[in-house]
């Protein structure tokens, strides 16, 4: 509904001040978060393994929420293209680090080490897509995003069986977040990506409150 509508560069400039800030405070919202995890990993004495997990977690979220604040930043110089790509690229290992803990230290199985080695393979292969064709296709990249974000519906049943049922939903309602705001994400309009924004901070808070559930609230 938003294709057609046509923008002044006051308002563009108003919407890129605004997702630059939104992911701005999520990222240091996910530094804060990030250390909790930290010193209940200490406090919970992880192996290092288990505390590997919680670091790739971590890295993603981070990566994700600073990358954006910095393209959204920027988008008006000569660094807005490579931002792009970080922004971009940061989407592939939020997902990846997402599903990390619970692949590595709830689940620990042979399927769900294989569905995480796809989605590494795709976060590698997004990668590269994005250093060549950053927003060339749009539709093509938010596709590849939701079918990674999905993938572990293959695993449900026994992520059910895995981690508490609390954390199971607030996984799964986080997934639907992240999917609604993709939808919103693939119109024209530059409020729809700001809308983006809130969405992947809702969906952002869902999924940190079940990975923290499932590591330290069993």
């Amino acid at each position: 509904m938003f294709e057609n509508v046509q923008v002044s560069r006051r308002a563009l400039i108003t919407y890129e001040v605004l997702n630059s800030v939104t992911h701005g405070l999520g990222f240091i919202w996910a530094v804060i978060a990030s250390v909790v995890l930290l010193v209940q990993g200490s406090i919970h004495h992880m192996n290092s393994f288990e505390r590997s997990a919680i670091v790739i977690y971590i890295i993603g979220l981070t990566t994700f929420l600073l990358a954006s604040t910095l393209f959204h930043a920027l988008i008006f110089t000569k660094a807005a293209r490579l931002f792009q790509i970080f922004d971009h690229s940061g989407i592939y290992l939020v997902i990846l680090g997402t599903y990390t803990p619970f692949v590595w230290i709830a689940m620990h199985n042979t399927t769900g080490y294989l569905i995480w080695t796809i989605l590494a393979l795709l976060t590698i292969g997004g990668i590269v897509y994005d250093v060549f064709l950053v927003g060339r296709f749009k539709w093509l990249s938010t596709t590849i995003y939701l079918i990674m974000g999905w993938m572990m519906a293959f695993v449900f049943p026994t992520l059910w069986q895995a981690i508490p049922h609390s954390a199971f939903w607030l996984l799964v309602v986080g997934g639907v977040t992240y999917s609604v705001g993709a939808l919103v994400y693939m119109k024209k309009h530059p409020a729809s990506h700001l809308i983006w924004h809130f969405f992947v901070l809702a969906a952002t808070l869902l999924m940190y409150a079940s990975v923290y559930i499932t590591l330290f609230a069993a």
